[in-house]
């Protein structure tokens, strides 16, 4: 995860610098030294506009465990994402010529894990708690876009998403078993993400454009409801982790 935010992080400077230097060569037309292709997008001259989204996203948790939280029972936990899909509409507003305001809804679905090292009768036992997600986001974020090289414009974009998961009622009206293997993660229903991206639209004769786009989101809030078992007490804090690949047609 912390490869996942470095490589991020990167991208996103990366991206700054280069709309940095494609502002540059508008200024001083004459260091450019490719002729620009000036494909003519009808969002570029309207202040709101629709789009769709379709993307793969990478769900996980972000995990603290509490010190010395090894006991006779527990020895270990660790997370594992999975890959999983996301489909929804966008609606942009501009804002300025380098800024939008940009919001929607999207539905991703998608799962992940927690792995428990347990000591059952002096034995070591790999436990896994997947936990399914159905989930409805609603993102307010801006964007900041460099000035375009040709038919291609790199972004940034950040803010903040609301997400819904709606199989967690399901998950809650289920009981609770005193055998391990039938106990379910339960999860909060609301959570509340900062997100942060960048990528490239490209423009097309025909008036439309289609954006390349990656994304990271970061969960604000403690998602994992306390049960007294030992798969919440090793458990200090439980947060949502989630990496999105998008193409957004607009």
């Amino acid at each position: 995860m912390k490869k996942t935010v470095i490589l991020l992080l990167a991208l996103c400077s990366w991206l700054g610098a280069f709309a940095q230097q494609s502002r540059i060569t508008e200024l001083f037309p004459q260091q450019r030294h490719r002729s620009p292709i000036p494909n003519w997008s009808y969002q570029e001259y309207q202040t709101f506009h629709f789009g769709f989204v379709l993307a793969a996203n990478h769900m996980n948790f972000g995990l603290r465990t509490p010190e010395n939280f090894v006991g006779d029972t527990l020895f270990g936990i660790q997370t594992r994402g999975t890959i999983g899909f996301t489909v929804g509409a966008l609606f942009n507003v501009s804002l300025h010529d380098f800024f939008d305001l940009r919001t929607g809804t999207t539905i991703s679905l998608g799962s992940r894990s927690l792995d428990y090292t347990l000591n059952l009768q002096n034995q070591l036992r790999m436990m896994r708690k997947t936990v399914h997600s159905t989930t409805m986001d609603i993102p307010l974020e801006i964007k900041w876009s460099g000035m375009r090289d040709r038919s291609l414009r790199p972004y940034i974009i950040g803010g903040f998403r609301y997400s819904l998961d709606m199989l967690s009622a399901r998950r809650q009206r289920q009981e609770q078993s005193e055998e391990l293997s039938d106990i379910v993660l339960r999860l909060e229903r609301d959570d509340f993400l900062l997100t942060l991206g960048g990528g490239f639209s490209f423009y097309f004769p025909f008036g439309n454009r289609i954006s390349i786009e990656i994304k990271m989101a970061f969960g604000l809030r403690d998602m994992l409801i306390r049960e007294n078992n030992v798969f919440t007490n090793g458990v200090d804090r439980l947060t949502s982790r989630n990496l999105l690949i998008a193409i957004n047609l607009e």
